[in-house]
Formats: structure tokens, sequence, C-alpha cells
């Protein structure tokens, strides 16, 4: 059976001499893999539409009892020029691809998510400021489509002092300073950070300022709340590669 879809690429692998192994994730189908043959050819029919980022109308031909795919057709739907050619927001658009590989299961169509990362793609494409953010915005709207929505009320970060505590098996601030694994004690520009992440709207998000300590700080709640709920999320690669382009680029001293 052929199937048409749109679909954004999340990573690809080399299979073979000539051919590579996708994975997509399409509006109608979720996430899938296909086998693009003949890909890394000079004059392969597939172009540069696998490249991952790339946003693309696929078709593929699904077999019964199947996972793997074989893709027939793929074309641009729109191109995402500025993040491919900018490595800073390249790095960003992978760390959220990444994460979307390790949250989607096989086969289960979300359109909520698919519309939320061409919503942040878009974003990362067009401003000019604020781009960190992104990842973490998007980190969190992920954890909400996934079952574990952070319960933060603007009166709970009000009610924070100089320091207050995220408990990470809730998704609450809490204004006391609490021990315990499952809670994560941070300042309250930290905590107030976090409340915008996940009441904000998207440009509100995008109009928040943060210095690198404090984006670290925020990162670390953020990335605290992710692997406490999901015990089987790795360690993100794109996640350490952002971390010291941050601490190593032109101008900042290296840390000894």
């Amino acid at each position: 059976m052929l199937t048409r879809s749109e679909a954004i690429v999340l990573r690809n692998l080399n299979y073979g001499e000539t051919s590579q192994i996708v994975t997509l994730f399409t509006r109608q189908q979720g996430k899938l893999s296909v086998l693009a043959k003949g890909a890394r050819l000079p004059t392969s029919k597939f172009g540069s539409t696998l490249q991952p980022l790339s946003y693309i109308q696929v078709v593929y031909y699904e077999k019964p009892h199947r996972t793997l795919f074989l893709l027939r057709e793929s074309s641009h739907v729109r191109r995402f020029g500025h993040i491919l050619k900018d490595i800073t927001r390249m790095t960003l658009g992978l760390q959220m691809l990444e994460l979307t590989y390790h949250l989607l299961e096989e086969r289960a169509p979300v359109p909520a998510a698919f519309n939320l990362l061409l919503q942040v793609l878009d974003r990362l494409e067009h401003h000019e400021s604020c781009l960190e953010n992104l990842p973490l915005y998007y980190a969190l709207r992920m954890a909400s489509l996934s079952g574990f929505h952070p319960h933060i009320t603007p009166e709970a970060v009000r009610a924070v002092g100089e320091r207050g505590t995220f408990d990470l098996d809730t998704g609450r601030i809490v204004p006391d300073i609490l021990s315990g694994p499952q809670h994560q004690v941070a300042s309250r520009a930290a905590l107030r950070a976090l409340g915008v992440l996940v009441l904000a709207d998207i440009e509100d998000v995008m109009r928040m300022p943060l210095s690198p300590a404090l984006r670290s700080e925020v990162t670390g709640l953020v990335q605290a709340y992710l692997y406490r709920h999901i015990e089987h999320l790795p360690p993100l690669k794109s996640s350490r590669i952002a971390e010291q382009m941050h601490l190593y680029q032109p101008g900042t001293p290296e840390k000894h």
C-alpha cells in the first residue's frame, strides 16, 4: 500500500553502500522508519530532502507486519534554510529532534506534537533573540503531551522567597526548601523562568532573556523533570554539544 504524508526528518543512518534508513515523524502515522535506496548516490532522486530538520512530503510503500517501509518519493514542503546555515540554530534544532525521537512511540500519531515541532522550528528559523529558550519550551510542552504536565501556578511562583523547590514527581513549585531525590532546590529567578516556560505562550517565551548561569539552572530543572518521568530516556548527545558550544564560543575563556 502506498501512503503519502507530510513528515519531518528526525535522523538518518547509512545502510549498505548507497542507501539510508531514515526516521520520519509523519503527520499521519507518527514516528516510523523508511529505507531510502540509493539515497547516498550523487544522482539520488531524494536530493537533500532526507537531512535532519527537513520538512517534506513523502510517499512510502507499506507492507503488513513490517516495521521498515520503502521510501518511493520525497520533496520539500518548506526549507528551513536559516537553520541549516547557522550552527547554533542547527544545534538547537537537533536537540529538539533528538528529544522527539526518544519520546515518540513507533506508529503512534500525535498531531499536536507534529504541529508543536513545526511551530518551534518556525521560530528557530525566523527569530534572532532568546533562541536557547526554544528547546526548554518544547521539552515542557512535549512532557505535557506525554502525560506528565508540570502543575505550576502563578500563585506558587509568587510565593517563593529567595529560593524554593521544584517537586519533580508532581511538577509543582513549593516555596519551602525540601530535601529528597524528588526535590530540586532552585533560585527564585530560575523558578520564575520555569513558570514562564510552562504558562506563557511562545511569543512571551521568545522575549525572556536568560543569563548563561540562569539558563543553565533552568535547563537542569527541565532535564531533571524529564529524567524523573521517562526512565528510558538516554543522555541527549545534542544537549552536550550545545553546552560545549556555549562554553567555548569565541571570546569566552576556557574553564580549567
